[in-house]
């Protein structure tokens, strides 16, 4: 068990560390974390919002981070740029969403995956909707209810 936590967190921070290099050349460098925690708001956050991460992010409450890869789960998770990975909690927030959103309510400005919940909600749609309400700017129907795709 400690030879997996060990490899675990090795291999985090090795990709934190070429996601680093990777992004050095843009205009502002960006520190990818493997984990965060947000206990009521951002005030009261670790990292802060404008960090990403590479791992999971646990919010208590509401949790904001710029980029997110692997796993958002809380009551209310906002992912203000990319979101690879799942996003699982009450509400979902996600600039672009590659994976999938599971929650109550979910909303990205582009979906390539899947959005399970009560209310979904995307600007450009390139995967399945499942929900009471369903809606797309483009790639499937406007407003469809129960199920809705597009590709």
């Amino acid at each position: 068990m400690k030879k997996l936590a060990l490899i675990t967190c090795l291999a985090c921070a090795f990709c934190a560390t070429a996601a680093e290099k990777q992004q050095r050349d843009d205009k502002e460098s960006r520190i990818w974390l493997p984990i965060g925690m947000s206990v009521i708001a951002p005030p009261i956050q670790l990292p802060s919002p404008s960090h990403s991460l590479f791992g999971a992010m646990l919010n208590l409450g509401y949790g904001q981070v710029d980029n997110l890869a692997i796993l958002d789960i809380g009551v209310i998770n906002n992912v203000t740029e990319g979101m690879v990975g799942l996003e699982l909690g009450a509400v979902n927030l996600a600039g672009e969403c590659f994976g999938a959103q599971v929650g109550a309510v979910n909303v990205a400005s582009k979906t390539i995956g899947v959005q399970v919940g009560a209310l979904n909600w995307t600007g450009d749609l390139h995967g399945v909707q499942l929900g009471v309400l369903n809606f797309s700017s483009s790639g499937g129907a406007l407003i469809f209810p129960i199920f809705n795709f597009g590709f």
